[in-house]
Parts: C-alpha cells; sequence; structure tokens
C-alpha cells in the first residue's frame, strides 16, 4: 500500500518521527471509517464512537499513560497536545508530568532548571535549539504551561554522541562508557520493522548499512521508554501520570515506545493521534513523501482527533539581512535583503545591531530570539552603530518569502 508521509521539521538525517497521511492507510476500525469525519471530531476507534472533548479528557485521565502522536510542524497537532495536558493537569494538579521526545537525556539538568525558574525562556532556547533546532515556537506553549504548572519534564531521548556512536560503530563495536548507556534493545517485533522500512522509503537504498536506519530508530525508542519506565518507577514518579508527546511513528500502533514502556513497567496506556482527513484538509504537496506502508492488522492509535494542518511558514518574521558577530559589541550586517523589512527599516551593509526594542544585543542569538518574540505586522525600535555613531531606526516586522 502507497500513501504520502507528511515530512516534519526534524533536526536528523532520516525523517522517522513524522505523521503519515492516515486517510490513506487501511484502518482497521469495524464501525466507522476516519474518513468520514470532520475537523474536530474525536474517534474511538474500536467502538466507533464519536466522543466529546469532555468525554475525551475523562476517558484519558483512566489510564496512566498517555502518548499522543505528532507531526513535528503541525500547529493543530500541538493544540491537541494543550488540551491534552491541561484537561489531565486540571484533573489531577501536582500529579501530572510530560515527557518530550524533542529533548535530549543529558539536558535533563538544564530542563529542570528553566521548569523550577532557576533560567529564564531566552536560556533555555538555547538548550531547545541545541535538541530539537529552530522549532521553540511550535512548543512554546506546552513548555511556558508545563514550567507555570511545575510539571515534572522529562527529557526522553537519547544523547547525539550515544546516537553517533551507534550510527557509526553498531552496538558490537561501541566503547565501553558507551556501551554502559545503552537501554535494553528488542528487534524482534517483525511488524515495527515492517512498518519503519516502509517509512522509510528509499532513504536506506544504497546505503552501505541499511539497518542503519532501523537501528537508530531502535535506539530512539528504547532510550524514551527505559526513561518513562524510570520515571514511572521512581519515588517521584509514584502516585503521577505520564502525558509523553513524540512523533507519530515513535507511538503509532503501540511498535514504538509504548509496548517498550509496558515491558518494562505494564501499566494501562492509551494512544492519541491528531487525524488529518485529507478528504478535507490540503496539505502542501512539498510535505509529503510517497512510501510504502505494509496493512497492518490493527488500529493504529485508540483514539484519533481529527485536526486541520497548518504550520509557521507564514508567520515566521525575519529581518532579511545577512549578519556576523561582531566581537559581543552587537551583531554585523553584512548583507540587506531588496524589499526586506531590514530595508525598509533603513539597515545598511556595515551596520552595528546593538539593540532591539531597547534590549543590548551581544551576539548573534541575541538579535534571533529578539526578532523571534514579534508577529507580522509588529513596529518595535532598532539601534545601530553606523561608523561608530548610534543611529536609532524603526522596524516594521514581516514575514520573509523564501527565494524573495
Amino acid at each position: 500500500m502507497r500513501t504520502a508521509l507528511l515530512l516534519s521539521l526534524l533536526p536528523i538525517g532520516f525523517l522517522l518521527g513524522c505523521a503519515v497521511d492516515q486517510g490513506s492507510l487501511r484502518i482497521e476500525s469495524p464501525y466507522r471509517e476516519p474518513t468520514t469525519l470532520a475537523k474536530g471530531d474525536i474517534l474511538h476507534l474500536k467502538t466507533g464512537r464519536l466522543l466529546s472533548q469532555t468525554e475525551l479528557l475523562d476517558y484519558l485521565a483512566q489510564f496512566p499513560v498517555v502518548y499522543v502522536g505528532e507531526s513535528h510542524d503541525s500547529l493543530d497537532d500541538h493544540g491537541v497536545e494543550l488540551a491534552v495536558l491541561e484537561g489531565l493537569a486540571q484533573r489531577f494538579p501536582g500529579k501530572l508530568a510530560l515527557g518530550l521526545e524533542m529533548l535530549r537525556r543529558p539536558s535533563q539538568v538544564k530542563v529542570d532548571d528553566y521548569i523550577q525558574g532557576r533560567s529564564d525562556e531566552k536560556e533555555f532556547l538555547r538548550v531547545w535549539q541545541e535538541n530539537w533546532g529552530n522549532t521553540f515556537p511550535y512548543y512554546r506553549d506546552i513548555l511556558r504551561f508545563a514550567r507555570d504548572n511545575k510539571l515534572p519534564l522529562l527529557a526522553l531521548n537519547a544523547g547525539n554522541d550515544l546516537k553517533s556512536a551507534v550510527r557509526e560503530k553498531g552496538l558490537e563495536g561501541l566503547p565501553p562508557e558507551m556501551a554502559e548507556q545503552l537501554p535494553a534493545m528488542d528487534f524482534d517485533d517483525p511488524y515495527h520493522r515492517a512498518f519503519i522500512e516502509g517509512m522509510m522509503g528509499g532513504h536506506a537504498k544504497g546505503s552501505k548499512d541499511p539497518s542503519v536506519f532501523y537501528r537508530i530508530q531502535v535506539l530512539w525508542d528504547e532510550t524514551m521508554a527505559q526513561t518513562a519506565a524510570d520515571f514511572l518507577q521512581s519515588p517521584e514518579g509514584q502516585g503521577r501520570r505520564l502525558v509523553v508527546f513524540a512523533g507519530g511513528n515513535h507511538v503509532r500502533y503501540g511498535f514504538g515506545i509504548p509496548r517498550r514502556v509496558f515491558r518494562r513497567a505494564p501499566v494501562p496506556y492509551v494512544i492519541v493521534e491528531p487525524y488529518v482527513n485529507t478528504a478535507l484538509v490540503a496539505v502542501p504537496a512539498e510535505k509529503t513523501m510517497d512510501v510504502e506502508i505494509p496493512a497492518l492488522p490493527m488500529p493504529s492509535a485508540d483514539v484519533y482527533w481529527s485536526v486541520d494542518y497548518r504550520d509557521l511558514e507564514d508567520q515566521r518574521v525575519m529581518l532579511g539581512v545577512q549578519i556576523e558577530e561582531a566581537d559581543k559589541k552587537g551583531v554585523r550586517v553584512v548583507g540587506v535583503l531588496p524589499g526586506s523589512p531590514g530595508e525598509k527599516a533603513g539597515l545598511r551593509s556595515g551596520d552595528v545591531i546593538v539593540s532591539v526594542d531597547r534590549t543590548g544585543i551581544k551576539e548573534v542569538f541575541d538579535l534571533t530570539y529578539q526578532v523571534s518574540l514579534h508577529k507580522p505586522g509588529d513596529v518595535g525600535p532598532l539601534e545601530v552603530l553606523r561608523g561608530g555613531e548610534p543611529v536609532p531606526l524603526q522596524v516594521t516586522y514581516d514575514v520573509v518569502k523564501h527565494g524573495e
């Protein structure tokens, strides 16, 4: 069976955490076809029962572990996640924890600092970018909710050093200090292997070692499962409910994280999947990739929540300038895109940007963070040094389209 894979924003070399165009899959739902769902409908797959949002949250509240599979660059998927998180936090005040695929285990101390208020959002953004690239705006509301409510936030995923070592050396060739970090690895699920190989499409073809893709996927899943199970069995995890947000293919059918957590800590779980009905929702062609999916004898989730598909491509504001560091004295402009907000504001090559919104700029990160706080149409002050003299400017923020 061939279908379309929705591409997501992933800071890795292959797209295994992305969402699938579920409308093209053969779903084992005996009472209602998911392709009949309108946006906003919530379907319990095994019975065909449509649920209200309150009924869904009451249902999810019966499970110690709740998984939500996402497409990483879908605003609507993140809206589902936030609704689930808020609803369960209301039902279990002080007894909820959140686990994220997007954060790596070595970052846990810095993650804790953010949640406990020992670091601010700007400092945490550095951590996020190191872990998951330039995707923070998609997750900002979720992370702020976790911080505001002091929810334990688990950095589930494996560190880059371990991933690189497993990719390059395999499991048998790891040095002792890396081998000690390996979770127990199960490669024997034929359905999972068939599913992931279908997801990979042509990625592995021609590779010197096609199995490397599957090996890394299992490493991700087993590490996230081990982290989640360790928390559930820890003193801190006792009496808490755990919500896990991960790419759809890490939770779909239960193959990835869910069954591997259950192997370690056999507690009931439920899977929620934001569902894009492509009969109703237009997905940009550049977001899809043709892959071959095997027919599998099970529903891919317990609950579908039918959503739209929107990303941030038309909302990310930029100055439209090329920049470089200026020895911690600001950020030097080395090029200005014609027609860009920067050019309209009067920026010139050679200018050194020293403040935005009256906030001092010492390095490129300061500038990109301050600009990221704006939306199209915002107007704000900007100061540059031009020939050593301060020059005040006013910028109207806007989107800079690719190719413009």
